[in-house]
């Protein structure tokens, strides 16, 4: 693990909040010198703890209009690589997020989509089909109240 002080929980504090911010607003934010900042940000970059910068997109605004999870478990007798049961649903546009978890189920996904049409065709043609699959049951959110948040850093 990646050994870090306060200034570096600065630095990731601020950015989670606006990864737009200049080097020289950073080092204002942090109290450090651009220069300081710069290299600070390199090394965070380089061991990993700044796996990127993206973009967060409004799904209404793009006509997706249904976030669904999706439970599925798994016969594990038949198959040497679990994982490998999912691996194709990892490529496809519509999962935001796919995790192991523990429980009744071996693999939550996310799904963002356009109307629950849609959705019933991603479970027909893309998550039924998939070898090794034992159970599949999904839950579509409401409402989202809280999305892609920053993570705690201290």
């Amino acid at each position: 693990m990646t050994s870090l002080d306060r200034f570096d929980l600065k630095l990731l504090q601020a950015l989670q909040h606006d990864a737009r911010l200049t080097l020289g607003a950073l080092s204002e934010a942090v109290n450090l010198s651009p220069s300081q900042c710069s290299r600070r940000l390199a090394r965070l970059e380089r061991e990993g703890v700044i796996q990127g910068y993206s973009l967060r997109l409004d799904p209404q605004a793009l006509g997706l209009a249904v976030t669904a999870f999706i439970f599925i478990s798994v016969d594990k007798s038949r198959m040497e690589h679990p994982h490998d049961a999912v691996a194709a649903l990892l490529t496809r546009d519509e999962v935001t997020e796919c995790h192991t978890v523990t429980g009744n189920h071996d693999f939550l996904i996310k799904v963002v989509v356009e109307s629950l049409g849609a959705l019933s065709t991603f479970l027909a043609e893309a998550v039924s089909p998939l070898e090794g699959i034992q159970n599949i049951n999904s839950q579509v959110a409401m409402n989202t109240l809280k999305s892609g948040g920053p993570l705690k850093t201290g």
